[in-house]
């Protein structure tokens, strides 16, 4: 019977040292989730949200009509040949790009451009490729496609006789664009 007695607190002896054992790890275990803060830190977030944008590689176009005989025109209507011109884009990631122009309107016929330096009775009609009509001062835009960088947005503009009598002498227009993109 002592040997019994002897295993039996043997044995748990060595039960109570596993049980001591996996108290001191579940001990270590819980004393990490409750530990305490030692330090600070700090995150900084920078950026920027922009929109689109559209930019010009030029600002300023001359689109020469050259010297248009003025036997060229025949009558109210009849018109020079059409010369293009372009603006060039600096890139543009909008959707759509428009554009509305600024100027005098011929006081004979208003959807044509006045002429300034002498010449009389012909106005300037600006045209874009796509079908569009530039009239002076119109609140309605003409739509371009948008042009990534080096693209061309390209007017044609013409003489168009807007009086029965015609004047000759210089015949310039000065028109400001206002470009407005989405």
């Amino acid at each position: 019977m002592k040997n019994i007695r002897e295993f039996y607190k043997l044995h748990l002896a060595q039960r109570c040292q596993t049980i001591a054992l996996l108290a001191g790890v579940m001990a270590l275990g819980c004393g990490s989730a409750f530990a305490q803060s030692t330090g600070n830190a700090t995150i900084n977030v920078t950026g920027t949200i922009t929109g689109a944008t559209c930019t010009l590689s030029t600002s300023n176009v001359t689109i020469p009509l050259g010297t248009v005989d003025k036997s060229t025109f025949t009558g109210v209507g009849s018109f020079s040949p059409w010369v293009n011109g372009s603006l060039v884009s600096g890139g543009c990631d909008a959707s759509l790009v428009s554009m509305t122009f600024t100027a005098p309107a011929n006081s004979t016929n208003p959807h044509l451009f006045a002429v300034t330096g002498g010449a009389a009775g012909v106005g300037i009609e600006l045209f874009q490729l796509n079908g569009f009509i530039a009239i002076p001062n119109s609140s309605t835009p003409v739509p371009f496609t948008p042009q990534a960088a080096g693209g061309l947005y390209t007017f044609s503009a013409r003489y168009v006789q807007s009086d029965l009598n015609i004047t000759t002498g210089p015949a310039d227009a000065t028109i400001t664009v206002l470009i407005t993109y989405t």
